[in-house]
């Protein structure tokens, strides 16, 4: 999995964005947005901004990737990626995800997860594709927000996720607890791990309790080279 390139104070929204954006009950959507810094190193090369639209039994999310320094001198396209599908006290069921670049038409790929037919069909580089659909599937955008829905940290967990090509299996291991350090704030979050591996970049995600959104994620890729990703801005229906 890779790092998606998928003002107001905010220390009074921090309750608001998961009372009001993750309850299944709203009578009118609810609609949140998060935006990141990508760093690598010392050097800002990007912004991601996700917004979480919850009606009622349904979500959306939509990640746009823009190239920030000296990395907008060699990467000149956006990247957009879709996520959308029901939604429940256990979290997002996608039945649709998406990939686009904005000068890369080829590079696009679309994936829909029947959940009655327990089938999911591929469309990339002009042609289709079917796999078996297994239960708990998230896809590579819903798949971050997941881990807030646990009840409890699970040692490990084996998540089927979709790159909207193909689905694989990935182990995540509970990391603990840390103090980190953020331009939201200074916060408590729980660290979620996907060791690296000879050919698939490593993970590791912070979750918070009181934010729909990740606050945190670091890649490490298959070299070694990191990549991290941090919230630095939340808002919630304009406030």
């Amino acid at each position: 999995m890779t790092p998606i390139i998928r003002s107001t104070s905010l220390r009074g929204l921090c309750v608001l964005l998961l009372v009001c954006a993750l309850s299944p009950a709203l009578a009118a959507p609810a609609q949140s947005t998060f935006t990141y810094s990508v760093t690598q190193g010392k050097e800002v090369i990007g912004e991601i901004q996700e917004t979480l639209t919850i009606d009622a039994q349904r979500y959306k999310l939509e990640s746009k990737t823009i190239p920030l320094g000296i990395a907008a001198i060699f990467v000149k396209d956006t990247i957009l990626m879709r996520s959308e599908g029901g939604y429940s006290a256990s979290g997002f069921k996608p039945d649709r995800f998406e990939y686009h670049r904005s000068t890369k038409p080829n590079k696009d790929a679309i994936a829909r997860f029947d959940w009655p037919a327990m089938n999911a069909e591929f469309s990339y580089e002009g042609k289709t594709e079917s796999q078996a659909l297994p239960e708990l599937l998230q896809d590579r955008l819903s798949a971050l927000y997941q881990f807030r829905f646990l009840p409890k940290p699970p040692k490990t967990m084996n998540l089927p996720v979709s790159n909207g090509k193909k689905i694989e299996n990935q182990l995540f291991k509970y990391g603990g607890e840390e103090t980190l350090t953020l331009p939201i704030g200074k916060i408590k979050a729980l660290r979620y791990v996907r060791e690296r591996t000879p050919d698939d970049d490593g993970i590791a995600v912070w979750i918070n309790d009181q934010w729909a959104a990740p606050v945190k994620i670091v890649v490490t890729s298959k070299k070694g080279n990191q990549t991290e990703q941090v919230l630095k801005r939340a808002k919630l229906d304009g406030r």
